[in-house]
């Protein structure tokens, strides 16, 4: 990048000095730069100016390049004392270099920064200023420096002042952010205090919901076991009741009260048998006992046990296109599919309820569909709650407890998988289940699980 020259000053004697300084500071002042910036500057010439002198003749040289005021000092040998002048030089400008070699002697450059890069017209000016420059005296240029030291002191003195004042209002700040530290930490830690105890709180609460949920597990198994003997016994002697080879027939009247009796009895046993299977499902003692098992045999006994209690006019399909062999707990798969197809079958009034198999990698998905009513977008997230029956006329006319699919649910997640529900009131509903075709490792010492029957 070129650069412009304000001023060429040979320099031989003191007094040259002292007109070396007034030319870099004049020129200093009027490129724009603080009043401190361009004492620095003259100083900064003063310094090397008089090493120069004292060691010989040189020169100095003002020029511009783009926003730097460049400073050129050229001696005819190296001063002896060169270094300290220039280590004090160096403080009070933005850049040196040198020295080096130049000419037959050497060369030292001083850089100063300016507040922007000036333009032609500034250039001329200060470069016409400096040519008119008239050297004063040294009496009078020592004064004009005594006054520019009493200045630099003032404004010295002023930023202390305002620094005592700075370190005073930081000191109240610091004052200030340890007591607000303080207050934070105290209630941090008051805070922290209250969330020890709701921990504690909720870990009682947790036991009490544990010992809470215990208590109603032996509670139904109790009960289970105590209803089951009567209930039995009221099916067996209504079975003998109704049993055709007595020798004392019912009058019809009475046949048909002793039938109600007897299906109420059944229901009664459906809903021993939930409660049971739910209570051991709670407790963790329902547990997969992993063998291989056909799913072509099995659909078969679903197909049996399945087709008399569907409606008149309603088809049930079977359908295999993966694996026949799939490695789980049969008796627990059988009961959740059971359950899902005697629901398809309370709930289709007409079409059909298919049941298919079908592998995708290393899992198999069974899936139980119909063309029944559906179920509406309000009542799917709860049909897997306990005790939990979907509003229609056909729920209404069918006997269930809300307890099958609650279970079904459990039973799948101890096959290792779990039952997902697709619906659209009117068209039908579809009940997926994904299981891994290896099964899950059963647990050692494990017994079958219960496969009694459950309806939602």
């Amino acid at each position: 990048m070129s650069q412009v020259e304000l001023a060429r000053l040979s320099l031989r004697g003191e007094e040259d000095v002292f007109l070396a300084r007034q030319l870099g500071r004049d020129g200093a002042e009027g490129l724009g730069m603080e009043r401190l910036d361009a004492l620095r500057v003259a100083t900064a010439i003063s310094e090397l100016g008089r090493e120069i002198v004292v060691s010989g003749d040189g020169l100095l040289v003002l020029a511009v390049r783009a926003t730097r005021l460049v400073i050129e000092l050229r001696a005819g040998q190296l001063p002896e004392h060169w270094a300290d002048a220039l280590t004090a030089a160096s403080r009070l400008v933005d850049g040196t270099d040198g020295p080096v070699g130049a000419d037959g002697g050497v060369r030292i450059t001083l850089e100063k920064n300016m507040p922007e890069p000036p333009d032609a017209a500034t250039l001329q000016a200060v470069r016409d200023r400096l040519l008119e420059l008239v050297p004063g005296s040294p009496a009078e240029e020592l004064r004009e420096q005594n006054r520019e030291l009493l200045t630099a002191l003032e404004q010295v003195r002023a930023q202390r002042a305002e620094l005592v004042e700075v370190n005073r209002e930081l000191e109240e700040t610091n004052h200030g952010v340890l007591a607000l530290y303080n207050e934070l930490s105290e209630e941090l830690d008051r805070t922290n205090q209250g969330v020890v105890a709701l921990y504690a709180e909720i870990e009682d609460k947790n036991f009490q919901l544990g010992e809470a949920s215990e208590a109603k597990s032996r509670f139904l198994r109790s009960i289970s076991h105590e209803l089951r003997t009567p209930v039995n016994s009221v099916l067996g002697l209504t079975g003998l009741l109704l049993d055709p080879r007595q020798p004392e027939r019912l009058s019809a009247e009475h046949t048909e009260q002793v039938q109600y009796i007897r299906a109420s009895a059944g229901d009664l046993q459906r809903l021993v048998d939930e409660l049971l299977d739910l209570a051991k499902a709670e407790s963790g003692r329902l547990e997969a006992v992993m063998a291989e098992t056909s799913l072509s045999s099995l659909f078969g006994e679903l197909r049996g046990v399945i087709e008399p209690i569907l409606r008149p006019g309603v088809t049930l399909e079977c359908e295999v296109s993966a694996p026949d062999v799939l490695t789980t707990d049969p008796d627990l798969l059988r009961h959740v599919l059971r359950n899902l197809l005697s629901n398809a079958a309370k709930f289709t009034a007409a079409g059909r309820v298919r049941l298919t198999a079908s592998a995708e990698g290393d899992m198999i998905e069974l899936a139980v569909s119909d063309t029944g009513l559906g179920i509406s977008a309000d009542d799917l997230p709860r049909i897997f709650e306990e005790f939990f029956q979907a509003a229609s006329p056909l729920h209404a006319g069918t006997r269930g407890t809300g307890l099958g699919l609650p279970f079904a649910q459990v039973v799948a997640a101890a096959l290792g998988g779990r039952i997902e529900v697709t619906s659209t009131v009117g068209e039908g509903s579809c009940f997926s289940l994904r299981l891994p075709l290896a099964g899950v490792p059963a647990a050692p010492g494990s017994a079958p699980g219960s496969a009694g029957a459950a309806d939602a």
